[in-house]
């Protein structure tokens, strides 16, 4: 075989082998490259997403493009269940849920919001320092990354008209967030009919009048507008709010581990700010509420026990049923007795 030949076979297979190179390159590239759809309620232009795209830049930048968020906020992918449902399939990878929104899926994540069970934010605080990594891992152990707990502060009853006792929320038509069965089961112990609807709908069921009675941060009122529809808050802490983003732990596993820590780290550095924020924010949004025209009303203090002792049991009686790990609601209010009596070195177990 004369020279030119041969050369012109060594340049040819060179050729080959460099194309066949930059084929393999290029998929490798594709593959580990992902994109996490993630839906929230949360609308454009607010404090949380303008965060979260700051963290998403700040990761895509890290790992050279090789993780992306697309966030589809406003609820436009609907409620929770919608969100897992789509997640299931694929159409989504992640979403922010409230504390029961992954109840289905993970129970004991709504624990630190059963109805009338802290007192005030010191509680809250004491508890989840001894017991958020242990239901972040639960989670984590149903499929479902998580980046940690964002604190909403406490809800507070808001209506059109004044409610004080018992006896003014006979027939009000109280909204209780589809899923909900611990809210469900606390409002039936106070003797009211709940009326069930997801969080996406509460604005329509309030402008339509199938509502008239909300339970909801004051911070959430603002962000959502339904502050626009309702005239009283009591003044009476009733369940502490909190959210949370999971992804599914399948998809998330695609990431290369080195990709992994990096969305880990800025998303957890997001959520801790979030967390920081919340309470504060929620306690001038009730401020807020009150300059701009809402009228505090002051709870039946001789009430206030009733109302606990009812719910309380209530609460006792879901879990005793099954609805959470009845030796997590044991240990969280193992910590609460301590932190109460001032034993804050108390150790509890399950």
């Amino acid at each position: 075989m004369n020279r030119s030949i041969t050369n012109r076979i060594s340049n040819w297979r060179l050729a080959v082998q460099t194309f066949v190179g930059l084929i393999l390159l290029g998929l490798v590239s594709s593959a580990s490259a992902q994109t996490i759809k993630l839906a929230t309620i949360a609308p454009e232009g607010s404090s949380w997403m303008d965060a979260m795209r700051g963290g998403a830049a700040e990761i895509e930048e890290r790992t050279e493009g090789r993780v992306k968020f697309k966030f589809y906020g406003g609820g436009v992918q609907g409620n929770d269940r919608q969100v897992l449902r789509k997640m299931r399939i694929g159409q989504l990878h992640g979403g922010t849920f409230t504390a029961n929104g992954l109840a289905d899926v993970q129970h004991d994540s709504q624990l630190y919001a059963l109805p009338m069970l802290f007192n005030d934010i010191e509680e809250v605080q004491f508890v989840r320092a001894r017991m958020d990594r242990k239901l972040r891992d639960r989670i984590e152990a149903a499929g479902y990354v998580n980046f940690g707990f964002a604190g909403g502060g406490f809800a507070r009853l808001m209506s059109i008209k004044p409610i004080a006792n018992l006896k003014d929320l006979k027939g009000r038509k109280v909204w209780v967030p589809d899923g909900d069965r611990f809210a469900y089961e606390a409002t039936k112990a106070l003797g009211i009919s709940p009326v069930l609807m997801p969080l996406t709908d509460v604005m329509t069921g309030l402008q339509t009048e199938l509502i008239d009675t909300i339970i909801t941060p004051p911070s959430a009122a603002i962000v959502l507008q339904w502050n626009t529809q309702v005239s009283h808050m009591t003044e009476l802490p009733l369940s502490y709010i909190y959210a949370m983003i999971a992804i599914e732990k399948k998809y998330f596993d695609r990431i290369q581990p080195g990709d992994q820590a990096i969305v880990r780290e800025v998303m957890e550095k997001i959520y801790q700010g979030f967390d920081r924020q919340g309470n504060d924010d929620n306690e001038k949004a009730v401020q807020a509420l009150i300059d701009s025209g809402m009228t505090p009303v002051t709870p039946d203090q001789g009430q206030i026990p009733e109302w606990r002792k009812a719910v309380l049991a209530a609460n006792r009686r879901l879990a005793d049923e099954g609805t959470i790990d009845v030796r997590l609601l044991d240990e969280l209010e193992c910590y609460l007795a301590g932190f109460r009596a001032g034993n804050t070195e108390i150790v509890c177990s399950p």
